[in-house]
């Protein structure tokens, strides 16, 4: 629903054995208010890491999810995904 920007009217609960859209919208900013995407996020790394199925070389970092903070200086290193698109260049 977040990355779609589907309404969550829209949802369609019954097909997927959901709540009405309305209460998952609920659920969501409930869960978000309490912090318990953090606890989620950490729990599902580590049940990933114990059975060996992290892949961090596929990380993607989402500008949405980190602070950019204003008057911030750039930082002078290149990125590492410059470095490693230089190092398969032909």
């Amino acid at each position: 629903m977040l990355y779609t920007d589907t309404p969550w009217l829209q949802v369609p609960y019954r097909e997927l054995g959901l709540p009405s859209g309305e209460t998952c919208r609920r659920r969501l900013e409930e869960w978000s208010q309490r912090g318990l995407f953090p606890q989620a996020l950490r729990l599902l790394q580590e049940q990933l890491a114990g059975a060996d199925r992290l892949d961090w070389s596929r990380v993607i970092v989402d500008a949405s999810l980190v602070d950019a903070k204003k008057g911030a200086r750039r930082s002078r290193a290149p990125s590492a995904a410059v470095l490693a698109a230089a190092s398969i260049s032909p």
